[in-house]
């Protein structure tokens, strides 16, 4: 197991070892809540190009993204509010995000397991802003080859590679456990060591709370 991958496998371990402790405290502690749940939803996906030898724009494809979350929302809203009403929380989940680029009438996929770590700002008991660290793990692409710039790129070469970013967004909570959300992640880290090429995906999602 390489460096990446194992970097990776300890962050997804430390966030189900957090859910897990959470989980078995939420029924009796006093000063927070914790839910499970899923969500789903659209990615309008692109990347940026820094790499000065290969002279191309590229535009924007549509993808998804699916996968499981764990809220925990802490504190009062004010004196004699429930547990979990506070206007701080933190919600990591575990995506498959199917993201990527398009380039003169071609679509290039580049699907990722992310997982984002959104620490949230509850301005009222259902409406939330959120901001936080993304850490992604390529698992493949599609086609494995692009011809851009006269240039033949190995996109399968990618495979394997991380990807760490910032996600800022809102959402909106409802009592009924629907939610809704935006957000933006902008990629911080080149997806491949040969070209410096970042990730950029705007998503909007649904979920349900449980």
């Amino acid at each position: 197991m390489n460096k990446k991958r194992f970097l990776f496998l300890i962050a997804c371990l430390s966030v189900l070892s957090l859910s897990l402790h959470a989980q078995g405290k939420a029924v009796s502690s006093k000063s927070y809540t914790a839910q499970f749940g899923v969500k789903a939803g659209l990615n309008v996906a692109g990347i940026s190009n820094g790499s000065a030898d290969i002279n191309f724009s590229p535009g924007m494809k549509a993808g998804f993204h699916i996968g499981a979350l764990a809220n925990f929302h802490f504190g009062f809203r004010n004196e004699g509010s429930p547990a979990g009403t506070g206007i701080f929380g933190i919600q990591p989940e575990l995506l498959f995000s199917s993201q990527g680029f398009s380039f003169d009438g071609d679509s290039y996929s580049f699907n990722y397991l992310t997982l984002p770590i959104m620490l949230k700002l509850y301005v009222t008991n259902e409406f939330n802003l959120e901001i936080g660290p993304y850490f992604g793990y390529l698992v493949g692409v599609s086609p494995d080859f692009a011809l851009i710039d006269r240039a033949n790129i190995d996109l399968s070469s990618f495979t394997g590679g991380l990807d760490t970013g910032l996600g800022i967004g809102a959402g909106y909570q409802m009592k009924s456990g629907l939610t809704i959300g935006a957000r933006y992640l902008l990629g911080l880290s080149n997806m491949s060591n040969d070209y410096e090429w970042k990730n950029n995906v705007i998503s909007v999602s649904v979920g349900w709370l449980f």
